[in-house]
């Protein structure tokens, strides 16, 4: 996109006022949180950022583990089982101050919800460890809706769950289309085969921890024990990270700024299958038809409970 277009904004908002407004950049739909101009400015300074060779980038589409498996593969970095005291936004990019990733020490921990085009355009050629996880899409619209819900008043959705599946369905959520983002990452690893990518599902990584956490360190170059995994397995269950994002992490800005009063936070329930409390029946049949048309022949198969 020229960065002199001024671009065009969608509006997505349902019926009810429910929703949000949109640009594209680079055919993705990007909601509009801040002045388009400064999220182009953004993402052109990302795609400049420098990389570093011993990095390692986590990509995923928001509600899908990020924060969890950030925590693992630090703590494979460092060879133990304790937090990082700085929350992993600090090391995010596609963050307002992203740069704040070069006060970290090397091997980094990068993460991203962006499509690959608006990363680091470094990233093939220095064959950067990627790690990309994925999760089954019906409770990361529960998940994702609930986070919504949570967000100060100008990236907030006040709106039913009902309301947001419509949208989510549509790809109108922040964040695109879920299919999109999946597709678009599964080209990647076509189109790029001497990228090293590691691909995972959020339920495998549930149900067996130790095993996945020792998966990751093959692919990262880390020597682990079975204690060690064991350990870390330990740490980054749900009940203690969430503990920690209060009782070890240093404050990364205003947290006003990001959440309303009432509301909890990043941590919620990370369970699989909370789905069900949420979906009807219709719901989630109409679920199944989106999902067996828009991920036929991909060969991505979910676990949803």
């Amino acid at each position: 996109m020229d960065r002199q277009q001024t671009p065009e904004i969608l509006d997505y908002r349902n019926e009810n006022g429910h929703g949000w407004y949109f640009y594209i950049n680079d055919g993705v739909l990007r909601d509009v949180s801040t002045n388009p101009e400064d999220d182009m400015e953004m993402i052109r300074n990302v795609q400049k950022f420098e990389l570093r060779d011993d990095d390692v980038i986590i990509a995923a589409y928001p509600k899908c583990g990020t924060h969890w498996l950030w925590e693992i593969v630090t703590m494979l970095r460092t060879g133990n089982s304790e937090y990082h005291k700085k929350k992993k936004v600090i090391a995010m990019l596609g963050m307002p101050k992203f740069e704040r990733a070069n006060e970290l020490h090397s091997p980094r921990v990068l993460n991203s919800h962006l499509y690959f085009r608006h990363l680091p355009e470094k990233l093939a050629e220095k064959r950067i460890k990627t790690i990309f996880i994925m999760r089954n899409p019906k409770d990361v619209s529960v998940s994702y809706y609930h986070h919504a819900c949570g967000l100060t008043q100008h990236i907030c959705f006040d709106g039913t769950y009902s309301e947001y599946l419509d949208l989510f369905l549509e790809g109108k959520a922040r964040g695109g289309g879920y299919v999109d983002y999946l597709k678009d990452w599964q080209k990647v690893k076509q189109d790029n085969p001497d990228l090293p990518i590691l691909t995972l599902f959020y339920e495998n990584l549930k149900k067996d921890p130790v095993k996945n956490i020792k998966t990751v360190a093959d692919f990262i170059g880390e020597s682990v024990t079975d204690e060690l995994c064991e350990q870390i397995a330990e740490a980054c269950s749900f009940k203690k990270m969430k503990a920690a994002d209060t009782e070890v992490k240093e404050a990364f800005g205003n947290s006003s700024d990001i959440w309303k009063e009432s509301h909890k936070g990043m941590y919620r329930k990370g369970e699989v299958g909370d789905w069900k409390n949420w979906i009807t029946v219709a719901q989630n049949e109409r679920f199944d038809d989106v999902i067996d048309r828009t991920f036929e022949g991909t060969g991505i198969v979910f676990t949803y409970e």
